[in-house]
């Protein structure tokens, strides 16, 4: 029997409620208080549909601003997108944003009707202008190039910006990955103590941990434990009424393996990103089905450049020649994932569009070899020498190469391991070191604490698509909080934006730019050849400097249940072409729960 919600949040919700009545007299009347709503399509509450967490529930906190234990895939249910990208349309479907008007130097947003928060507080433009505000102050990239961001009514917020913007820059910055969370009532205190001193007042911001949080979305926080996050449907949301079950739990899973398995089992009847190879994907119910999507981003290698050897270019481009990106492909999946003919910070698909005839003058440190006799070369160039089979420095010191992986992740402790073997091979003293996402997430990464660790080298979709994003995310700004002491990257990420000098790409002599600068400059142009001249000009210090290594690039798959359990659409149809299928199909009305 499937466990039933209350019908009781019109008036109260569970916590409220418990806190009244007490747990025993909760249980004792939920029988007669559990209803059978969903006949009329009216916001009914039979069905509970499980998905799956990486992250213990109990330890979840959904502060965005805070990446330790940072809640991602349920908070796509608890809170709303200001707008959903659908890469079938390769355009913007309005959602809490409901109407924007870009002019040039502004970005008029209006608020949908009716939105309210699960306390039951109208959504306002103070709210949503709380959160693009504390992005100025942390480094959000929009921060650039804005000046003021203003709320002429409780529906309207306009951001004023300090020059004429990139129209494609500011709709993915904007609307692509943004959702409406951090209330003015929770959050405003802390924008109030960064504004008196900024320092003290982000350093309280990033470590507070919002664990009961207060949604947007059409579910709400009803408890955490150790094994499970219960969310329940709220009656007060716009898209109440196409949802017809009660509960949205997701469920922890310790690895790649127990989602698949669970998937296999049916205990689970979703998962949002899962790496499956094709024959555990050919060993599925039938009723399970598997949606595509463009990943623009993948696997990649994220070098500490204040790491004695990681931190040599030298070093960093004897790696690039030594990993072999299709043997890795090959070990992984060829079915879910690609490699990118050039390292460079523009994803595979976009590379020959963006450099056209320039492509043919970078360097691809060999795509399907290890180019041994290059990464030789390269090594002794720069003081290195290989002594008893190991390549040691100009001290003698042998050249270790630790790699962090998250520990659970199975494509990428594959990928790990098989670069770990080349770089073996070739005499670099390497390692597998895994660890826990989590750990990673929140102390590892922030820390700067490691030499090299497997990390994400584009920005990811739907933004990868536009190279602005990831040659950003490379060069001054991880997405993933990497504290990786590049000096061109961002303070927040150890650097200090400073200048890059790298080989000139008409042969002869060197080339200094700042990336910082020069993309800001991207951001604030609308004449496409000079956009084209950036972009070129950028790659190429990615090419040569390798601010991080590329290696693979994946298809996202997501995994959704149909059968006599969920009514679902094709898994080609449009509306499932969006991040992520499993919480967004709910708001329109296009997963039904149909079982028993």
């Amino acid at each position: 029997m499937v466990e039933k919600a209350t019908s009781h949040r019109d008036i109260l919700n569970r916590r409220q409620f418990v806190g009244l009545v007490g747990v025993s007299g909760a249980a004792a009347l939920a029988g007669c208080t559990f209803g059978n709503n969903g006949g009329d399509g009216g916001g009914g509450e039979n069905g509970r549909h499980t998905s799956y967490t990486n992250i213990i529930p109990k330890n979840m906190q959904w502060n965005p601003s805070n990446p330790s234990k940072l809640a991602e895939i349920s908070g796509q249910v608890l809170f709303d997108a200001f707008a959903k990208y659908n890469f079938a349309t390769s355009e913007f479907k309005p959602y809490a944003i409901s109407d924007w008007e870009y002019g040039g130097n502004t970005f008029k947003m209006t608020i949908r009707d009716g939105l309210t928060w699960a306390n039951g507080d109208d959504v306002t433009s103070a709210d949503v202008a709380t959160q693009l505000r504390i992005g100025l102050h942390t480094g959000e990239t929009y921060a650039d190039y804005t000046d003021s961001i203003e709320t002429p009514d409780d529906k309207t917020v306009v951001m004023k910006f300090n020059s004429t913007i990139n129209k494609k820059i500011v709709q993915f910055q904007i609307l692509s990955g943004r959702f409406v969370r951090q209330k003015k009532s929770v959050f405003g205190e802390y924008l109030e103590k960064i504004k008196k001193n900024k320092k003290e007042g982000i350093r309280e911001l990033q470590e507070f941990a919002w664990q009961e949080p207060i949604a947007s979305g059409p579910f709400e926080f009803d408890s955490a434990g150790q094994q499970q996050l219960l969310l329940t449907l709220r009656d007060d949301h716009p898209d109440s009424k196409k949802i017809n079950f009660g509960e949205y739990v997701f469920v922890y899973k310790d690895g790649n393996e127990a989602v698949q398995q669970a998937l296999q089992n049916q205990t689970i009847d979703s998962a949002f990103s899962l790496f499956m190879p094709t024959r555990i994907v050919e060993e599925l119910p039938d009723s399970v089905k598997q949606i595509q999507l463009p990943g623009n981003w993948g696997y990649g290698l994220v070098p500490n450049h204040s790491h004695r050897h990681a931190g040599d270019r030298a070093v960093r481009q004897a790696i690039q020649y030594v990993i072999n990106r299709k043997q890795v492909m090959n070990n992984v999946s060829a079915d879910s994932k690609q490699v990118p003919e050039i390292p460079i910070g523009i994803a595979s698909s976009n590379q020959k569009q963006w450099l056209g005839d320039a492509m043919s003058s970078f360097e691809t440190y060999g795509v399907d070899s290890s180019q041994t006799k290059k990464a030789a070369a390269v090594l002794k160039e720069a003081g290195y020498s290989k002594q008893g089979g190991t390549w040691t420095d100009k001290d003698g010191t042998a050249v270790k190469l630790p790699i962090l992986v998250p520990s659970d992740w199975t494509d990428w402790n594959t990928a790990t391991q098989t670069i770990v073997d080349q770089l073996t091979s070739f005499g670099f003293e390497a390692t597998v070191d895994g660890r826990s996402f989590g750990n990673l997430q929140g102390n590892i990464w922030p820390n700067g604490d490691y030499a090299i660790s497997a990390g994400g080298w584009l920005d990811g979709a739907p933004q990868g698509a536009y190279p602005y994003f990831s040659l950003h995310h490379q060069l001054v700004k991880n997405f993933r909080g990497f504290t990786y002491n590049y000096p061109a990257a961002d303070q927040s990420r150890g650097g200090s934006r400073n200048d890059v000098t790298v080989p000139s790409r008409t042969g002869s002599g060197t080339m200094t730019v700042n990336p910082s600068k020069r993309l800001n400059e991207m951001a604030t142009n609308t004449e496409e050849a000079k956009i084209k001249e950036i972009v070129v000009e950028q790659a190429w210090v990615t090419n040569q400097d390798l601010p991080m290594i590329p290696v693979l690039e994946k298809l996202e798959q997501t995994f959704l249940t149909a059968g006599d359990k969920w009514d679902i659409p094709k898994p080609d149809a449009d509306v499932a072409q969006v991040r992520w299928a499993n919480t967004w199909l709910p708001r329109m009305g296009e997963m039904k729960y149909t079982g028993n």
